[in-house]
């Protein structure tokens, strides 16, 4: 595991996050992800950014205030999508299309 990868419980996600957390979606509720990847972002324009550079136009922005959003069933539901990593503010490099960023791993339901 890198530098930057570690396992996460639910009340260090809430501290590595900004007050208002940002995900890309088509729909306005489903986060759009990229098993086993989720991406949050600490703006809006930040997340819209990075869906441009990946080339999903129909993609936007909705924030939420952190504590709100990551509640159980957000949790329940990524884990259910086998969504265990979560990249923070990623950038996207199109010369390789790696994904570069801080990487959060969701720790186990124990």
């Amino acid at each position: 595991m890198s530098a930057t990868q570690r396992d996460v419980t639910m009340a260090e996600l809430v501290t590595a996050l900004p007050a208002k957390t940002w995900y890309l979606t088509s729909s306005g509720g489903d986060m759009w992800c990229r098993r086993p990847y989720g991406f949050f972002f600490s703006s809006g324009e930040a997340a819209e950014a990075f869906a441009k550079q990946m080339g999903v136009a129909e993609l936007f922005a909705v924030g939420y205030e952190t504590a709100d959003l990551l509640g159980s069933p957000l949790l329940d539901g990524l884990r259910h999508n086998a969504v265990t990593r979560i990249f923070v503010d990623p950038t996207f490099d199109p010369a390789t299309g790696d994904v570069f960023g801080n990487i959060l791993r969701l720790a186990p339901i124990q």
